[in-house]
């Protein structure tokens, strides 16, 4: 900053006025070159983004044609809905298959004889409960050994193997319920008692046993269905290991009113996807053609206009997609097989009739075709991957200008700091100025005060 003067005070110039103007003659045309290089450089960088967004957004839909397996993808319907569900994965084969339910998946439940109230005494000592081949013990001991004792022992075991106690309080008193966690013949539930006062025999259950205190009201139980007449089973509702590639879960039995489950091939998300890859390379015609083009009307370029990235790149994916390719699929090694083409605007097009004829008679020619090492995906991967990778040539060129740009911030410094020195300088100059004015008008104030005294010869000086 220039120290304080008085400007002006002597001659009365607009010391600072005039230093001012000066000193923004002098920086206005170097100021407003940085502005210029700053707006070009700033419109390169947006152009080289739009234009690796656009690529990106390209390979992202080749991604979803480069497979084989992500293509070959499944449909399934269920006729009656309200009798199961299903899922379909890309190895199942397409077909149709006819389901009868005949019985749902069970869990074991076992119910109790009558307790007067929930904080009857049942006894002491331990149970040991078995479902299935894994047990675990409980025990009750003479402090906590009511029914709701004895439900919330089996509730709270760290070790519990698959059983939920509780009870019931019905018209006739309170009952112990035990239920198992999982349903399947295999997971039936036993309970033996030991040592105590033999009050716990009241909830013992063999299963081998004629009779038992403790009551078998629900057998657990597969689930059971016919599949194209042949006879199936599954410990749980879901049957995930009849059919290869398909899981059905059974919501309830259909009583021999069977229904269809078919498994279809998935041409419509096949054809959306064929669509997104040409959706998805025709914006990005558009962007590199607006980027590069040229209004002779107006004389404005675009910001890549002739620019030797964005023109390597156009010709290089345009050159992939017209020519042949060595594929798995011995039928089709071009994409106007398949009724993809580019017209004479560089835009692809899509013959839909072509494309739904070829998906109806060979479902897995578009994977093939775009999969591989020499299928189109890895050639067009391969074009793009040069330019968007963190070592590719867009990426180096953005690292350019933005060093540029910062370049600039320096530039504008050291402008700064010359027309600070230049304003330093000429106030000097001009106080100078202001000075030796000051002191020449004191003079010819003297000067012409000293003349209005001679005295005029033969006049009176009295």
């Amino acid at each position: 900053m220039t120290g304080i003067v008085s400007q002006g005070i002597g001659s009365g110039l607009d010391v600072s006025g005039l230093v001012n103007q000066l000193v923004a003659a002098e920086g206005q045309p170097a100021q407003q070159r940085l502005v210029v290089k700053e707006t070009q450089f700033q419109g390169r960088l947006s152009a080289y983004g739009s234009l690796k967004s656009a690529l990106e957004s390209f390979k992202s839909s080749i991604e979803k044609l480069d497979t084989d397996e992500s293509l070959a993808s499944r449909t399934i319907t269920v006729s009656n809905e309200e009798a199961a569900t299903a899922t379909v994965e890309a190895s199942a084969a397409p077909a149709s298959y006819t389901i009868d339910i005949v019985g749902q998946a069970q869990a074991a439940r076992l119910t109790s004889g009558a307790f007067a109230t929930a904080q009857s005494t049942v006894g002491t000592g331990t149970l040991t409960l078995t479902v299935g081949d894994a047990s675990f013990d409980v025990t009750v001991a003479d402090d906590a050994n009511t029914l709701a004792d004895v439900r919330d022992a089996i509730n709270n075991a760290d070790d519990n193997t698959g059983v939920q106690a509780s009870i019931i309080n019905a018209e006739g008193g309170s009952y112990l319920v035990l239920s198992g966690e999982n349903t399947g013949a295999s997971n039936t539930i036993a309970i033996s008692q030991a040592d105590g006062d033999g009050g716990l025999a009241s909830l013992v259950y063999d299963p081998a046993a004629p009779s038992n205190p403790l009551t078998l009201s629900q057998v657990a139980t597969d689930a059971e269905a016919t599949v194209n007449g042949f006879t199936v089973f599954s410990a749980t509702n879901t049957f995930d290991a009849v059919i290869d590639g398909v899981s059905f879960t059974a919501l309830q039995e259909t009583d021999g009113d069977t229904f269809t489950l078919a498994v279809a091939n998935d041409t419509a998300s096949v054809s959306s996807a064929v669509f997104a890859f040409v959706n998805a390379y025709n914006s990005l015609a558009d962007t590199t053609a607006n980027l590069s083009s040229f209004d002779p009307d107006s004389q404005i370029a675009g910001p890549l206009q002739g620019d030797s990235a964005l023109r390597t790149v156009s010709n290089a994916l345009r050159r992939e997609l017209s020519e042949n390719t060595s594929t798995a699929n011995p039928l089709f090694d071009t994409l106007s097989e398949i009724g993809i083409s580019l017209d004479e605007d560089g835009q692809l097009q899509v013959d839909s009739e072509v494309l739904d004829g070829v998906l109806e008679d060979d479902f897995r020619a578009i994977g093939e075709l775009f999969g591989g090492e020499s299928g189109y995906g890895a050639r067009l991967t391969t074009v793009i991957d040069a330019y968007v990778d963190s070592d590719g040539i867009l990426t180096s060129r953005t690292e350019g200008l933005e060093s540029n740009i910062e370049a600039l911030e320096g530039e504008r410094e050291a402008l700064a700091e010359r027309l600070e020195r230049l304003e330093t300088r000429l106030l000097r100059q001009f106080n100078g100025l202001d000075s030796l004015l000051s002191q020449l008008n004191l003079t010819s104030n003297f000067l012409a005060t000293q003349l209005a005294n001679i005295p005029t010869p033969g006049g009176n000086n009295n």
